[in-house]
């Protein structure tokens, strides 16, 4: 074979071989379990005096710039906590009764519809039960489901009362999914009828603020919003929204 030809040839071999290799590197981009458009968001409730407080907050309020677009937003819970449970609580109703506190407390004008949905007749329609873990949920493996599911689990940093993660649409700020973790390090419970206990109603409420598209709020003079960003055992404050909760949700939904 001519030098000139062979060399034509194995030029023309090496830039096909090339092309070929990129393949799969293309494909595997586009085969992403989080869409670019996509952003994470992770709110970590802390124990009073674990960790210090993040700057720049402003007011008693803070909204992370998106909201739901459809509404009721629905919920899910796996009821199971262990031995990390005590007394008798029931946790469904429990959990209902937070979600209730939006609806009822700072409630979407938007078409008149809440936010969760929740009432007495329609707990069942709204918030389901599911035998989902800790490891089933959408975070731990970096791609959506299409649930908002409430757990128990061993989040690894200690001091971490609980933790919502949070997924919208960057370019339509909207809401697409949350789901939330309470932490088995705790001992949970019902902190009107045993004091020493983190209060389930407190909590849950204060998780699900974010899951309509609130941040939490440091100041220490707004230690009496839902959205305060610290709690402890026996609180029950966070249960009812205060003047802050409210005019933060106001702002997302008018």
């Amino acid at each position: 074979m001519d030098k000139r030809v062979f060399t034509a040839f194995l030029m023309a071999f090496i830039i096909a071989l090339a092309s070929c290799s990129m393949i799969p590197l293309a494909f595997a981009k586009l085969d992403s379990s989080r869409p670019p458009d996509i952003e994470q968001v992770i709110f970590i409730h802390f124990a009073k005096g674990k960790a210090k407080p993040p700057s720049g907050e402003t007011g008693y309020y803070k909204l992370i710039g998106a909201k739901w677009q459809n509404f009721p937003v629905h919920l899910e819970v796996n009821p199971d906590a262990g031995d990390k449970l005590v007394g008798n609580i029931d946790v469904l109703y429990t959990i209902q009764l937070a979600a209730e506190e939006w609806d009822s407390g700072a409630y979407s004008q938007l078409e008149g519809i809440a936010w969760y949905g929740v009432a007495p007749d329609l707990f069942s329609d709204t918030i389901a039960i599911t035998d989902k873990g800790y490891n089933d949920l959408a975070w731990t493996r970096d791609k959506l489901d299409g649930c908002n599911t409430i757990v128990w689990g061993n989040y690894p940093t200690e001091g971490v009362i609980a933790v919502t993660i949070l997924w919208y649409n960057k370019a339509t700020k909207t809401i697409i999914e949350f789901d939330i973790v309470l932490d088995t390090d705790y001992t949970w419970g019902n902190a009107t009828q045993d004091p020493t206990v983190m209060d389930l109603q407190n909590i849950v409420t204060h998780e699900l603020g974010h899951g309509i598209g609130l941040g939490d709020v440091y100041q220490s003079p707004a230690y009496q919003e839902t959205m305060y960003g610290y709690s402890g055992y026996g609180e029950t404050s966070k249960r009812d929204l205060y003047i802050g909760d409210k005019t933060g949700a106001t702002k997302l939904y008018g």
